[in-house]
């Protein structure tokens, strides 16, 4: 028969007594060096690879553009407010006339035109303070896109033809009071010009800081000058002059109807002969009063 052990001995008495306080200090004293080593040796953190710097490739990139916001930028440029542009809720429309009717909702006016032959163009925008005799909306107005286009085109070629007449002009100024030899010079360069095709603008004033010419020295000198005239066949004087002797006067001159043989090549103009014109014309500019 097997005897069971009395729980509450002397024995365990003294165990618990003597020994079971020094097992739990030294348990605690054991946990604790076990807590701080595990803080001196913590896991590093996964190693990180440096990433790469791409600046160098970011010219082989490919970057897009929205085509819808250049070609509204483009559309903002190239003139007033048109069509779908115009913010205004109201507006009024000038005729042909040049009378207004309305005020109409521009969406319905919009509505009612064929915008692949007829555009709505703002023409001047709404001014809110205007009194009750000026129209207080944004004043547009209606027209025919193939009209427009030749007007503009009409208008674009006019203005080549003026810059081409004007490439084809030169000026000439004399000081009433010119020198001989600086007239000889002037008068052979006005010679040039009218065998090579160009029209001729000769200016004649007073230069600033030069003395004063008499009446018969101004009037030898206009003479000298349509004297030369005369020695290019075909050459005249296309205007009559402007202004008085002594004071500031022009006189206009046009080349012969067709190009001398001299004069032929008029497009390939001699460059040193313009540039000593151009010099010469720097150097003598009379003053102008």
């Amino acid at each position: 028969m097997r005897v069971t052990q009395c729980l509450f001995n002397s024995r365990t008495a003294l165990y618990r007594v003597f020994v079971s306080p020094f097992e739990k200090v030294e348990a605690l004293t054991r946990r604790s060096s076990i807590l701080s080593m595990s803080n001196n040796f913590r896991v590093p953190p996964p190693f990180m690879a440096s990433t790469p710097d791409l600046s160098r490739y970011a010219s082989l990139v490919a970057r897009h553009k929205k085509r819808g916001n250049s070609q509204q930028n483009n559309t903002k440029k190239s003139g007033p407010p048109a069509d779908g542009d115009i913010r205004d809720r109201m507006i009024m429309v000038v005729g042909d006339d040049n009378k207004l009717t309305g005020p109409f909702q521009t969406r319905k006016v919009l509505a009612s035109l064929d915008l692949a032959e007829e555009s709505l163009r703002k023409v001047s925008p709404a001014n809110r303070g205007a009194g009750d005799d000026q129209p207080q909306y944004a004043v547009c107005k209606i027209i025919n896109r193939r009209e427009e286009d030749a007007r503009v085109k009409a208008l674009e070629k006019a203005a080549k033809e003026n810059a081409r007449k004007a490439s084809r002009m030169k000026e000439l100024e004399l000081n009433w009071a010119i020198a001989p030899h600086d007239m000889g010079h002037k008068l052979k360069q006005f010679k040039t010009f009218l065998e090579k095709g160009y029209k001729v603008e000769v200016l004649l004033a007073k230069k600033k800081g030069s003395r004063g010419a008499t009446r018969d020295e101004a009037d030898a000198l206009i003479q000298s000058v349509r004297d030369v005239l005369q020695e290019v066949p075909g050459a005249k004087e296309w205007k009559g002059e402007d202004g008085v002797p002594l004071k500031v006067m022009k006189l206009y001159f046009s080349p012969p109807g067709r190009a001398s043989k001299k004069g032929a090549d008029a497009d390939e103009v001699d460059e040193a002969d313009e540039a000593d014109a151009s010099e010469d014309v720097s150097e003598s500019a009379p003053e102008r009063k």
